[in-house]
């Protein structure tokens, strides 16, 4: 936040809270006028006016992506979707519950939000073919488990133990800010690159789609590789590949 987008990283959910209320404002064509805690608007103490957008109404969807149970509540509470990085179908109630509970405290369900699962897809011939590209997407993590955070506290990483990869996390992390990249690559499990993306034969990503489904995923939003060709080729087939699921 405060090297890529010059915004203080301070209070990061009562900030996506005003964020949101903004949005709701200016979408609604009402004048802006927000007493927040983080973005008080008009800024006092300015020669700020509080103005009235010059936009037609309408309802601009807010999707959250968030980790954190915190983060996650406030997004059952308030967002139209929700963007689960580092989804895994197995372990679903690990972000599902606290969205269950923020839609709850709202008098929403979690039909009432598009749950949306970020995945990688590498459609594969074999075994040798799935296990070296599930390989690569394991230790694509490294950096962000190594490199990412601050001051302790990486939201990954934390998000990665509360699904179960405590201990290896931890290690990665270490290894990484040892120096030993190569090390802390190698450590990364495979199963971080498997669980978390659509990688193999169409019949075992046929079934990954199935748990995706069955775990109550509305939205796959798939992540390519490759040029125009091959992507396009890439989505026809993951389309026949869902339609044929049950």
């Amino acid at each position: 936040m405060e090297g890529w987008h010059g915004v203080r990283f301070h209070r990061p959910v009562q900030a996506t809270r005003e964020t949101i209320e903004i949005i709701r404002t200016v979408s609604s064509g009402q004048r802006l006028e927000h007493a927040g805690e983080i973005y008080p608007l008009p800024l006092p103490d300015s020669a700020g006016r509080a103005l009235q957008p010059m936009v037609r109404p309408a309802h601009v969807p807010v999707y959250i992506a968030a980790m954190g149970p915190r983060n996650l509540r406030l997004t059952g509470e308030l967002a139209d979707g929700w963007l689960g990085n580092a989804f895994i179908p197995e372990a679903a109630e690990v972000f599902f519950g606290p969205l269950r509970e923020g839609a709850e405290k709202a008098g929403r369900t979690l039909g009432d939000i598009d749950l949306v699962a970020p995945v990688a897809v590498e459609i594969t011939s074999g075994a040798a073919e799935t296990a070296a590209t599930v390989r690569k997407h394991a230790e694509g993590y490294a950096f962000t488990i190594g490199a990412m955070g601050d001051n302790g506290r990486n939201f990954y990483n934390e998000a990665f133990t509360r699904l179960g990869f405590g201990d290896a996390v931890a290690e990665v992390a270490e290894l990484w800010q040892s120096g030993d990249k190569a090390a802390a690559r190698r450590a990364v499990p495979d199963d971080l690159g498997r669980l978390t993306n659509l990688i193999g034969t169409p019949e075992v990503i046929a079934e990954r789609v199935r748990r995706y489904r069955e775990a109550g995923i509305s939205t796959l939003l798939v992540k390519l590789d490759g040029d125009y060709d091959t992507q396009l080729a890439t989505v026809r087939q993951l389309i026949d590949i869902v339609g044929g699921v049950d």
